[in-house]
């Protein structure tokens, strides 16, 4: 007889037991959906990488253990939905619930097999975070400081109606139209706000934001606070993993902090302008930080574009607080990376004994191919980067060379349909260009006034990297200055946008590296000289968050709100509406498509807005009810919202005056018209 104590575990049996009980949790979460919270999100956002990486023990810190954990997993749950959604013909939140299944079957069928090797892994972080509190101190806080400022910012109901912070004034109406479309079966996603064409967008981190909200039923906006700032922790969890990977040796723990605290809150010089906005006496402090951002900063408080120019936002400014492909984006890059640093050691170390890991640069390339639809700037900048890497690590050459390359860039299959759908886009429309320069810096006022810029807008840690790539002691200063290098020039030489501006999304790339040499430079200073370089570099970000929280730009007001309302519960799915055209409408808060926005916003997918202004202002401003019934056929659209219409409407079009429009909607608010007979396929 086999002894208690070595009795092998019952396999079967408990394998069983795991995919019942993972059939029954998301059955019960399905019909009461506030518990998808706890049943679906640690799915969607955690579990499957972290199994993945307790199989695979790569040679990461903790840290950046559970930021690759949270990246993973936001990747593979939001691919295999997009994947599932086609092979079914549509997604629903039924996809959802599919998606969390495939996921998390496997992941507990395999605890049920191992269950002690869960335990022992979750052991040996909770003790490595004893041991080296700080850097999950800042992601922690990284997080919920994020959550906060969004919970604030980004949606804040008021008597009047809503408000938003800082940027999100402008961006909130993009994202949240893809969000609350798709949930409305808007898929394979047409431009919710230029109905009708598909949509060719780095758009994922939209559509993980769309899953989350659907799982547990809740507005498109909740779903965006928590995701961000889930993201916002994972990426401070990466840097500092990438930085402990790359930096040996003494004070090595004390630089991983400091690069990690200077990625998340740190940034340029802008904070000047409040300073001397307080000197010339422009207004009280509070008015002046609840007014303008003090990172990428346009006007000043005349209105005026003047000297200094700060036109680089900082990582927190725009990338955690505003551009959601940027906050899902910057972590999978840097993931990425991380995994290829781990996965294919350099030369001396594989002198030295140390193997390639096959299956971490196969993993590495995977994120790397699958981060096409979740930020396209980031999808060629990953490559770079990671070409760098092994060149300035001696692998370019070698008897593995073939092989870890074909390892590396055999997912990048999967990328095909979106990076090339993406390129021939920008080529068609003239966005991919050269330029001689970055259209934002002043290359007009001369080279002088050209280095002045970007020493201020990139501020003291940018001027500490430069210093610390002049010492040939600076661990991996070759990898880490091209990498800083290669997204500098990338600005200056060629734009992928029909707004210039956007380039500056990879300066926020080159910050990953700017940090990390900073931090390395400054880890033996005194704790006070450390400390000015913080108080330095912090007050911008923090300035532009404190914007964000307290501006209250309107979105939509309180009777446009009950009009979304209406729209999202008495009209079908995938309607399309005719609008005036401006950037915010309440047809994007209810999920339903619209022909039209701001016309910068449309021209930046690579379509031209410019028929379409002309078809709406047809509609709405030429007073013949027989031309905005043969324009709204040929937009298949089934609806007119009739309150704002365009500027200089002559001859506004009396839709009452027809009976083929029936006025469905009459208030409070706009009046919204239907087509009669028409429908949405």
């Amino acid at each position: 007889m086999i002894p208690a104590m070595h009795r092998p575990y019952p396999v079967v049996p408990s394998t069983a037991l795991a995919v019942l009980a993972t059939v029954a949790a998301l059955a019960i979460a399905y019909l009461v959906a506030p518990l998808a919270v706890i049943v679906v999100w640690p799915v969607i956002m955690f579990l499957p990488g972290w199994a993945l990486l307790t199989v695979l023990r790569p040679p990461i810190a903790a840290t950046g253990l559970i930021g690759l954990a949270i990246v993973i997993s936001v990747v593979a749950s939001t691919h295999l939905a997009w994947w599932l959604g086609l092979a079914m013909g549509g997604y629903s939140r039924l996809t959802v619930f599919g998606v969390t299944a495939i996921l998390l079957c496997p992941v507990l069928v395999w605890i049920a097999r191992h269950p002690t090797v869960p335990a022992a892994a979750i052991l040996r972080a909770v003790r490595r975070a004893r041991s080296d509190p700080v850097p999950w101190a800042i992601a922690a806080g990284s997080g919920l400081f994020v959550g906060l400022i969004l919970s604030v910012g980004l949606w804040r109901s008021t008597p009047t109606g809503v408000v938003a912070g800082g940027w999100n004034w402008s961006d909130l109406g993009v994202h949240l139209s893809i969000v609350q479309s798709l949930n409305a079966g808007n898929f394979p996603p047409e431009v919710p706000y230029f109905a009708g064409v598909p949509l060719t967008y780095h758009w994922f981190s939209d559509f993980h934001a769309a899953i989350i909200a659907s799982s547990a039923e809740i507005f498109g906006v909740q779903a965006m606070v928590a995701q961000s700032a889930v993201l916002a922790a994972a990426l401070s969890l990466l840097v500092h993993g990438l930085a402990r990977q790359l930096l040996r040796g003494p004070q090595a723990r004390r630089a991983a902090a400091i690069a990690t605290a200077l990625v998340i809150f740190g940034g340029g010089l802008g904070w000047m302008r409040l300073v001397g906005d307080l000197a010339l006496d422009r207004g009280d402090l509070v008015s002046l930080v609840t007014n303008y951002s003090y990172d990428n900063q346009w006007y000043d408080t005349l209105g005026q574009v003047n000297w200094p120019h700060f036109n680089i936002p900082s990582v927190m400014g725009t990338g955690l607080l505003a551009h959601r492909a940027t906050a899902a984006g910057l972590p999978i890059f840097v993931g990425g990376i991380l995994l290829l640093v781990a996965g294919l050691p350099p030369r001396w170390r594989r002198s030295a004994g140390l193997r390639d890991r096959w299956p971490l640069i196969l993993l590495a390339g995977g994120l790397g191919a699958l981060l096409a639809p979740f930020h396209f700037f980031y999808f060629p900048a990953f490559l770079a980067v990671a070409a760098i890497y092994v060149l300035t690590s001696g692998r370019m050459a070698d008897r593995a060379t073939v092989r870890n390359a074909l390892l590396f860039l055999t997912p990048y299959l999967l990328a095909v349909p979106f990076a090339l759908a993406a390129m021939q886009q920008s080529q068609g429309s003239g966005a991919l260009k050269l330029v001689a320069g970055w259209e934002t810096a002043p290359f007009e006022d001369g080279a002088a006034a050209v280095a002045f810029f970007y020493a201020t807008n990139l501020g003291v840690p940018f001027l500490l990297a430069l210093i610390a790539l002049l010492a040939p002691a600076t661990r991996w200063r070759w990898f880490l200055a091209g990498w800083v290098a290669v997204l500098f020039i990338a600005p200056n030489i060629v734009q992928v946008s029909v707004v210039a501006f956007d380039m500056n999304k990879l300066f926020q790339t080159m910050w990953i590296a700017v940090a990390i040499l900073a931090a390395w430079l400054v880890r033996r200073w005194p704790t006070p000289a450390i400390a000015a370089v913080l108080i330095l570099s912090v007050p911008s970000p923090l300035l532009v968050a404190a914007w964000t929280a307290t501006s209250d730009d309107q979105v939509l007001s309180a009777s446009d709100l009950t009009a979304a309302q209406w729209v999202a519960q008495h009209t079908p799915q995938r309607s399309v509406f005719i609008t005036d055209g401006w950037l915010n409408s309440l047809v994007d808060a209810a999920g339903r498509l619209r022909v039209s926005t701001y016309g910068p916003y449309v021209a930046n997918l690579g379509y031209s807005p410019d028929e379409r202004d002309r078809q709406v202002r047809a509609i709405y401003c030429e007073g013949s009810t027989d031309v905005a019934v043969s324009t709204m056929q040929d937009l298949d659209a089934q609806y007119v919202l009739d309150g704002a219409r365009p500027a200089e409407c002559d001859v506004p079009t009396a839709f009452g005056s027809d009976e083929r429009f029936v006025e469905v909607y009459s208030g409070p608010g706009p009046k919204i018209w239907q087509l009669r007979g028409a429908v949405p396929e």
